[in-house]
């Protein structure tokens, strides 16, 4: 699921939107004084002004209000960026929803490792899929496809206004694609919410794009489109199914004969896995920094120095 994640983002974000900033600005500002009775920073009055053709109802403002009770901080910049695209006028909502054959344990280890996820998955489906890091506290990542499909996502919140660590998750990605002889690049923003059940996870996705016209809006709209996405999503999802499936049965043969997997990090990865899938390890998103600013402190260097004492005990008792 996290590798179908980074490609479904990917492929759903190439939806042509070309706002200038100008025009963002005012989505933001119009939408969030309208939706959430809030002026985001910077706003100036003239922003607050709902756009023409735009219903502010119960429908338009729901991932406005949805984002605000996630916790979601109204005066980052990255709240100002999204909004800027909620608040166009054009909209496609695609859903996909259903169950993975692994734990919560196992999710969020795969989830918290997802570089090592790819490797794995790719072992099993002969794919050539790549996820990499490209920030610290690995908020910021990037995948491809080995090929002509890119993107650059950014994991804005991984739990719902504190509690289900790792399970209520919202990305903003930026995605980019070649067909044939068109390139083509979008804006998407994702929901992720898992719902661990025993020996399975139940998991709904909800990606948002956002067409550049009424054409554009009406064609993604339409049933066949629609049956298009839903094709590639479901296909990908089966792809990650049926990998944790076989994996959580003990087919273990990809896994051994794949020589990423036998390097580091990926070898301890695999081992500690493997824990987490017998359910001697329990994991939970956040674990994996921890755990490396936990070994950073160890290899740091420490110094013994004489430290001259200032307060000393003053002996009171008499000679």
């Amino acid at each position: 699921m996290p590798r179908c994640l980074a490609f479904l983002l990917c492929l759903l974000s190439l939806s042509f939107a070309s706002q200038t900033r100008e025009e963002l600005v005012h989505n933001a500002c119009a939408a969030a004084n309208a939706c959430l009775s809030t002026i985001l920073p910077g706003c100036l009055e003239e922003d607050l002004a709902p756009i023409s053709g735009i219903e502010y109802d119960a429908e338009f403002c729901a991932p406005f209000l949805d984002l605000r009770n996630r916790g979601l901080d109204l005066n980052s910049p990255v709240t100002a960026e999204m909004f800027g695209h909620l608040g166009e006028r054009y909209r496609v909502n695609y859903t996909n929803e259903g169950y993975l054959p692994v734990t919560g344990d196992m999710m969020s280890y795969l989830f918290d490792h997802l570089p090592f996820t790819t490797v794995l998955v790719n072992a099993f489906q002969g794919t050539a899929y790549k996820i990499h890091y490209n920030s610290q506290n690995q908020r910021l990542f990037s995948g491809d496809n080995g090929g002509h499909l890119y993107g650059d996502f950014y994991w804005v919140l991984q739990d719902s206004a504190g509690m289900y660590k790792g399970f209520r998750d919202v990305f903003y990605g930026s995605g980019r694609c070649q067909i044939l002889r068109w390139n083509l690049r979008g804006i998407a923003i994702a929901f992720l919410d898992m719902y661990p059940m025993g020996n399975k996870v139940r998991y709904k996705f909800v990606a948002v794009v956002f067409p550049a016209n009424a054409i554009l809006n009406s064609l993604m709209q339409m049933g066949f489109f629609r049956s298009v996405v839903d094709d590639k999503m479901s296909e990908i999802i089966n792809n990650i199914s049926e990998s944790s499936k076989r994996y959580a049965a003990g087919e273990h043969t990809p896994v051994d004969t794949c020589s990423l997997l036998k390097k580091p990090p990926y070898s301890k990865q695999i081992a500690e896995f493997e824990q987490v899938a017998e359910g001697k390890l329990h994991w939970t998103v956040g674990d994996a920094l921890q755990k490396k600013l936990d070994e950073s402190r160890k290899k740091r260097p420490i110094f013994v120095t004489e430290t001259p004492m200032i307060f000393k005990k003053i002996n009171t008792s008499k000679p």
